[in-house]
């Protein structure tokens, strides 16, 4: 899904908080990340412990700044969705 590009996958967990995923060229680089919160390790390269801070408490900018996705406004986030989709009917978990 990554390939020739970067992705980033965040699931937001009710009991534990953001956890996040970075994929760049159908690579995985990054898991168990921690999107807009938790303190970085200390062997986390500078411009992580920047981001880690700068973004605490934002995942979705986070997300955004990890994958280098600039948005020209914040539409696509706190606006209403352009489309929605009704999926089919099925057993997801097969």
């Amino acid at each position: 899904m990554s390939a020739g590009t970067v992705c980033y996958g965040m699931y937001d967990n009710p009991k534990d908080g953001h956890r996040g995923t970075l994929l760049r060229d159908a690579i995985f680089e990054e898991g168990d990340t921690h999107p807009g919160g938790g303190d970085p390790y200390p062997d986390d390269p500078s411009e992580e412990i920047l981001a880690a801070y700068l973004y605490q408490g934002h995942a979705v900018a986070y997300c955004c700044a990890r994958t280098g996705l600039r948005p020209t406004d914040a539409r696509a986030i706190t606006g209403a969705p352009d489309v929605w989709l009704r999926l089919p009917d099925r057993d997801w978990w097969t």
